[in-house]
């Protein structure tokens, strides 16, 4: 009963600890297949290199500002790239800019509160309210080649609700948030104004368009989470004052002030994760590009944070398991050993009547082995029954806080108190950055997983039996019944 018992809790645990660590693995590898399957190509300026920069005046600045001239990564060299590697199914190109969208009523934040404070109150100011009243009203328009892949779509913190997504046949077209078209009465096939401002080319007051791009607005997103918008939150950092356009949109604004448009991002798809290396080795391959200004980097930010959890689970359970067979088959053997050495008189006997030593070992073995596959079955029932819910609570354990923090008004309030101003603006965007991780880990024992530890209950129980009776097996007979006291 007491070997019956230990091997019951051995097979239990192993069960418990591959399953739940096959399905960390597999989740990871879920994760991995949906948002780790692209790579980005990135600058790298060198700013000891003078020809790569040039000294600009800007309107309403003291000293020059020192502007990159050197080479760029714009949509022809990725459109180029994806065209001459195999494995790169598909490919994003796209920037952001800081636009004005001074004919419509964003939702008010930090700007819309100072205007109307300093306007009805006495301050002493270094400018006019007026001169930068307009700040109320300065959001991002981000341009993408398909708003599919948009950060903020691609990790679920936007739901297109209505319209379609942006494709790369679109051009001047544009997705809004449902809350600002209902603040400003828009609906779908509606013209967008958007106006580039003039902090974009000079530092002084007063803020006032540019120029301005009209856009056909084609969709409506919405938020999946509650973002904290109080009066510290700048509108520009209100998720639902921006504009999602395409690429044609934000070539046209940047030619507004004869700005060349260049990308902030660009990011290779690759169908299979598995080739991700392979396929970023071909890249690194094409000699046309000069190297020494170019980088390529996996792109895991987005998702990183989602798996960590479960990585982290999946060396725990690794590390349980080596500890447990480990200890496990030490158990089993000293009490197998013990088990023997009062069973020697019986293996004399036995081999004194003649009977091989192959045949007593035969018998050992169906007598442990039967032991084994009664208490596999119990284990097996038991971990079947159990399992979801000890994964749930091991991943619960190790997940604690592991979800990207959403501030609330009070919690923003209490860092203004402590003079924790630069957190407070950290607080204020209160934005998500990236996949969030699982918040359940739906653990269950797979057959693959229950015939895995079936073959380790016999090895361990064949290699502990042939350990413990292996001596006794070689002595003569007669020497085996004269050890016996």
């Amino acid at each position: 009963m007491f070997l019956l018992g230990i091997l019951f809790f051995l097979l239990f645990f192993m069960l418990v600890s591959v399953s739940i660590y096959n399905t960390s693995r597999d989740t990871i590898s879920a994760i991995e297949r949906t948002y780790g399957t692209s790579f980005s190509i990135g600058l790298t300026p060198d700013k000891n290199d003078m020809n790569q920069w040039e000294d600009r005046a800007i309107e309403g600045m003291d000293s020059p500002v020192r502007t990159y001239i050197g080479p760029n990564v714009d949509e022809a060299m990725v459109r180029r790239i994806t065209e001459e590697v195999e494995g790169i199914t598909d490919y994003e190109a796209g920037s952001r800019a800081d636009v004005m969208l001074y004919e419509y009523e964003l939702v008010p934040g930090y700007h819309a509160w100072s205007y109307n404070y300093f306007t009805t109150h006495e301050h002493h100011l270094p400018y006019d309210p007026e001169e930068t009243k307009n700040m109320m009203y300065i959001t991002y328009t981000y341009h993408t080649r398909n708003s599919c892949h948009f950060d903020q779509f691609y990790n679920g913190a936007f739901r297109l609700t209505q319209g379609r997504h942006i494709t790369p046949d679109d051009a001047f077209k544009c997705i809004i948030s449902e809350n600002f078209a209902k603040r400003n009465h828009l609906k779908l096939g509606d013209t967008l104004k958007i106006d580039l401002h003039s902090l974009n080319v000079r530092a002084k007051y007063p803020i006032e368009s540019l120029g301005s791009v009209e856009t056909e607005i084609v969709g409506f997103f919405e938020l999946t989470y509650q973002q904290t918008v109080t009066q510290y939150t700048e509108e520009i950092d209100i998720l639902e004052n921006w504009v999602i356009t395409d690429n044609e949109a934000g070539r046209a604004l940047d030619e507004i002030i004869g700005r060349p448009y260049y990308l902030s991002a660009s990011q290779f798809f690759v169908e299979n994760p598995a080739e991700l290396d392979e396929v970023m080795e071909q890249v690194r391959q094409l000699d046309w590009i000069d190297w020494k200004y170019y980088e390529l980097v996996k792109d895991d930010g987005l998702y990183s944070q989602a798996v960590k959890p479960l990585r982290t689970l999946k060396i725990i359970m690794a590390v349980c398991l080596v500890v447990i067979v480990t200890s496990g088959v030490l158990l089993l053997m000293l009490v197998i050993l013990h088990s023997m050495k009062r069973r020697k008189r019986e293996a004399g006997i036995l081999m004194s009547l003649g009977i091989t030593g192959k045949e007593i070992r035969k018998q050992f073995l169906g007598e442990h082995l039967a032991l084994g596959l009664t208490a596999f079955f119990f284990a097996l029932i038991v971990s079947l029954a159990v399992t979801p819910g000890i994964g749930n609570q091991i991943y619960g354990a190790v997940n604690k806080g592991g979800e990207q923090k959403v501030y609330t008004e009070k919690e923003i309030e209490a860092a203004i108190a402590r003079g924790e101003n630069s957190k407070v603006a950290e607080m204020s965007r209160n934005q998500r950055t990236g996949v969030e991780p699982p918040k359940e880990l739906t653990t269950r024992v797979e057959v693959k997983t229950a015939l895995l530890v079936f073959a380790m209950m016999l090895l361990i129980v064949y290699y502990s039996v042939n350990e413990a009776i292996k001596k006794t097996l070689k002595l003569e007979p007669i020497r085996v019944l004269s050890m016996i006291e």
